[in-house]
Protein backbone atom coordinates (compact mmCIF):
# COMPACT_ATOMS: atom_id res chain seq x y z
CA UNK A 1 0.00 0.00 0.00
CA UNK A 2 1.38 3.49 -1.13
CA UNK A 3 -0.06 6.48 0.33
CA UNK A 4 0.49 10.10 -1.23
CA UNK A 5 0.73 13.34 0.07
CA UNK A 6 -0.54 15.88 -2.04
CA UNK A 7 -0.76 19.79 -2.05
CA UNK A 8 -4.27 21.14 -2.23
CA UNK A 9 -4.30 22.38 -6.25
CA UNK A 10 -3.06 19.22 -6.64
CA UNK A 11 -6.05 17.56 -5.40
CA UNK A 12 -8.61 19.80 -6.74
CA UNK A 13 -6.67 19.28 -9.98
CA UNK A 14 -6.96 15.22 -9.20
CA UNK A 15 -11.23 15.13 -7.74
CA UNK A 16 -11.72 17.52 -10.53
CA UNK A 17 -10.48 15.19 -13.21
CA UNK A 18 -12.01 12.06 -11.46
CA UNK A 19 -15.27 13.68 -11.98
CA UNK A 20 -15.24 14.75 -15.45
CA UNK A 21 -13.66 11.21 -15.93
CA UNK A 22 -15.92 9.69 -13.98
CA UNK A 23 -13.07 7.50 -12.30
CA UNK A 24 -11.79 7.07 -9.43
CA UNK A 25 -9.02 9.31 -8.11
CA UNK A 26 -7.17 6.18 -7.15
CA UNK A 27 -7.61 4.86 -10.89
CA UNK A 28 -6.46 8.27 -12.32
CA UNK A 29 -3.24 8.04 -9.97
CA UNK A 30 -2.09 4.37 -10.88
CA UNK A 31 -2.48 5.26 -14.57
CA UNK A 32 -0.49 8.52 -13.94
CA UNK A 33 2.16 6.77 -12.54
CA UNK A 34 2.16 3.35 -14.64
CA UNK A 35 3.16 6.53 -17.43
CA UNK A 36 5.25 7.59 -15.69
CA UNK A 37 7.54 4.83 -14.40
CA UNK A 38 7.29 3.54 -17.83
CA UNK A 39 8.82 6.97 -19.35
CA UNK A 40 11.55 7.34 -16.74
CA UNK A 41 12.50 3.51 -17.45
CA UNK A 42 12.60 4.00 -21.46
CA UNK A 43 15.25 7.29 -20.30
CA UNK A 44 17.11 5.08 -18.10
CA UNK A 45 17.67 2.22 -21.01
CA UNK A 46 18.18 4.99 -23.59
CA UNK A 47 20.82 6.22 -21.46
CA UNK A 48 22.75 2.77 -20.79
CA UNK A 49 22.38 2.44 -24.36
CA UNK A 50 24.07 6.06 -25.34
CA UNK A 51 27.01 5.12 -22.39
CA UNK A 52 27.63 1.80 -24.19
CA UNK A 53 27.58 3.22 -27.18
CA UNK A 54 30.48 5.77 -26.16
CA UNK A 55 32.57 3.51 -24.27
CA UNK A 56 32.52 1.34 -27.15
CA UNK A 57 33.68 4.45 -29.44
CA UNK A 58 36.24 5.49 -26.86
CA UNK A 59 37.81 1.82 -26.97
CA UNK A 60 37.46 1.40 -30.96
CA UNK A 61 37.18 4.99 -32.35
CA UNK A 62 35.11 3.33 -34.92
CA UNK A 63 32.23 5.96 -35.74
CA UNK A 64 29.85 6.72 -38.61
CA UNK A 65 30.60 9.59 -41.00
CA UNK A 66 28.38 12.77 -40.54
CA UNK A 67 28.37 12.20 -44.40
CA UNK A 68 26.67 8.37 -43.98
CA UNK A 69 23.89 10.33 -41.52
CA UNK A 70 23.36 12.61 -43.69
CA UNK A 71 22.75 10.91 -46.43
CA UNK A 72 20.10 8.86 -44.36
CA UNK A 73 18.42 11.41 -43.01
CA UNK A 74 17.84 12.91 -46.52
CA UNK A 75 16.10 9.75 -47.55
CA UNK A 76 13.77 10.11 -44.63
CA UNK A 77 10.48 9.88 -45.32
CA UNK A 78 10.61 9.19 -48.68
CA UNK A 79 9.55 5.94 -50.52
CA UNK A 80 13.49 5.70 -50.63
CA UNK A 81 14.39 5.45 -47.42
CA UNK A 82 17.78 4.12 -46.58
CA UNK A 83 18.52 1.82 -43.51
CA UNK A 84 20.77 2.73 -40.96
CA UNK A 85 24.22 2.55 -41.87
CA UNK A 86 27.05 0.64 -40.57
CA UNK A 87 30.56 1.54 -38.81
Amino acid sequence: MLGVRLDEQLEQRLTALAKRMQRSKSYIAKEALKLYIEREETKEREKQIALARWESYQRSGEAISNDAVMELLDTWGTEQEKPCPEK
